[in-house]
């Protein structure tokens, strides 16, 4: 009777957020209030022992034991509390100033203080360099709080969710959030500015094989779309492209790397981290077209990329170029492919370049439920069988990173979405329950050093345009929004009382961050010390 009331209270709560009444919000979340939306094999995936495994594994791999001089008087009384965690709970920040109104955006900024410690920063070739050598690091009028509040089509805007790199820069700073730059190369055509597809030859874009094989987003207007541009390089081979478009080769090396040299140069002092390469693996595999060679060899003059043509060797070459010009300190990341494909190409890829000395510090993978049918197989246990996401249980979490936690670099979960299936109570509770449970284990796991969200405001994305994130259009807060809430704030963040022993030391075991110590002196005046529990 108990449980039914429960899942009665549970539901009521839904339907009044969803309406964005004023019902009472809920500080901490418990993961058995929304289970009501759950199918029982998916419950059973997540079974007590399950449970007690994950919790075994965060206490072995996320906390530490630390030892600190404060000379104090033996047993005076010490609060500890942790400011700040050394894992990286993060999210992109594409939204920044872009949002209807003043309270959209203050509450957009208050979710970052409250949740996240990472931010990542788009630096997308079209829209950071829109015209050759003006680099968009500074609001321009067509990019300020007031031009996108007065939008009735923000999407159709050619600075969409992507806010001034300066800007993003001083708030991360201001409020001590890690900075992510996102990538420096990525060949997908909708993120290629137009003047350098203006370069392409016109032997090529005349020619039959590419009026045959390429297909344009909208024929009538010629405009790019999300499609794949492998056919400029025709049955060329690599050598034979070379050779007979030497010049547009050197344009599309040069422009490349020295698109790398320039945001190094420009951005390496404030930046902690950087995906060099966006999702490159599938150039690694051979195509039939090609006469089963692979699209890019070592040294080459130019690869015959899926995107088209880019630069010979651009990934071995970003990662050098890249070491060359950013300080030591700035991890360098690989970033590629969801991890339920079990990418076997991506784990071969990852060990040639370390092989050859490519400075590779993280490695990125991704993780989307973007259909609500694959969010429902999820919820019902049965997604290995009827979805394209995997059935996200904890045995093939588990195994699909295995291989890449083998290699032995940290692992950062680049990309999440999860898709709540629907708008409604049951939508929601599906997407919190998710959420939680894999949170949970991917923070159990000990290569793992952070989890990033992708979109935090629900349809927010042109693209992407899913109920996929922890905030409603109007901005209130989903119960998603409250489980990871529950997790980072309570769950997995140390405070308490320690008294000091007669060395006037203190001891305690912890989550892994930065910590404020707090104590009296014999005057009764309040004292302050920070330290690191590593």
């Amino acid at each position: 009777m108990k449980h039914i009331f429960r899942k009665m209270l549970a539901a009521s709560l839904f339907t009044a957020l969803a309406a964005g009444c004023s019902a009472p919000a809920k500080k901490h979340f418990d993961v058995k209030d929304y289970e009501y939306a759950m199918g029982e094999k998916y419950l059973a995936q997540w079974n007590d022992e399950e449970n007690a495994r994950i919790e075994r594994d965060i206490e072995k791999y996320r906390k530490a034991d630390g030892v600190f001089a404060l000379d104090v008087p033996a047993g005076t009384e010490v609060q500890v509390e942790q400011t700040r965690h050394a894992f990286f709970f993060g999210a992109h920040i594409f939204d920044f100033d872009q949002l209807p109104s003043d309270e959209a955006n203050a509450k957009f900024k208050a979710m970052w203080k409250e949740l996240f410690n990472s931010a990542t920063i788009p630096f997308y070739w079209k829209d950071y360099e829109p015209e050759p050598g003006f680099y968009r690091d500074d609001v321009t009028p067509d990019n300020t709080p007031e031009f996108w509040q007065s939008c009735k089509e923000p999407y159709k805007e050619r600075f969409y969710r992507k806010p001034p790199v300066k800007v993003l820069l001083d708030f991360c700073d201001a409020h001590h959030i890690r900075k992510h730059g996102h990538p420096l190369v990525w060949g997908c055509n909708t993120c290629l500015p137009a003047w350098y597809w203006e370069k392409l030859p016109k032997e090529i874009t005349e020619s039959e094989f590419f009026k045959k094989n390429f297909q344009y987003n909208d024929p009538a207007t010629k405009k790019l779309g999300w499609t794949n541009y492998w056919c400029v390089t025709g049955n060329l081979t690599e050598e034979q492209f070379a050779e007979k478009f030497p010049d547009y080769c050197k344009f599309v090396n040069d422009s490349f790397m020295n698109r790398v040299v320039n945001i190094c140069k420009k951005y390496g002092d404030r930046f902690d981290s950087w995906d060099v390469v966006n999702e490159s693996a599938v150039d690694t595999m051979p195509r039939e077209y090609l006469g089963g060679a692979p699209r890019m060899v070592p040294g080459g003059k130019i690869t015959k990329s899926i995107y088209g043509a880019m630069p010979g060797d651009y990934v071995y070459r970003s990662f050098k170029i890249a070491a060359e010009n950013l300080p030591d300190r700035a991890w360098l990341n690989i970033n590629d492919v969801p991890y339920q494909y079990k990418n076997a190409l991506y784990v071969e890829q990852i060990k040639n370049l370390l092989k050859r000395g490519a400075k590779i510090d993280v490695i990125g993978c991704q993780m989307h439920i973007f259909r609500a049918s694959d969010t429902e197989a999820i919820a019902k246990g049965e997604g290995e069988l009827k979805g394209e996401a995997g059935d996200q249980s904890p045995a093939m979490v588990r195994g699909a990173l295995e291989p890449l936690m083998e290699i032995g670099k940290p692992l950062h979960l680049s990309e999440i979405t999860i898709m709540a299936p629907g708008n409604d109570a049951r939508g929601e509770a599906i997407q919190a329950v998710i959420a939680y449970n894999l949170y949970r284990l991917w923070f159990s796991l000990p290569a793992m050093n952070g989890i990033t969200w992708w979109n935090t405001v629900d349809f927010r994305s042109h693209f992407e345009c899913f109920p996929s994130g922890i905030l409603r259009p109007d901005m209130s807060k989903k119960p998603v929004y409250f489980a990871l809430d529950d997790l980072i704030n309570c769950q997995w963040k140390t405070k308490l009382t320690v008294k000091a022993d007669k060395d006037g030391k203190i001891s305690f075991r912890g989550f892994r961050g930065t910590y404020r110590v707090t104590w009296q002196d014999a005057d009764g005046k309040c004292r302050e010390k920070t330290v690191e529990l590593k």
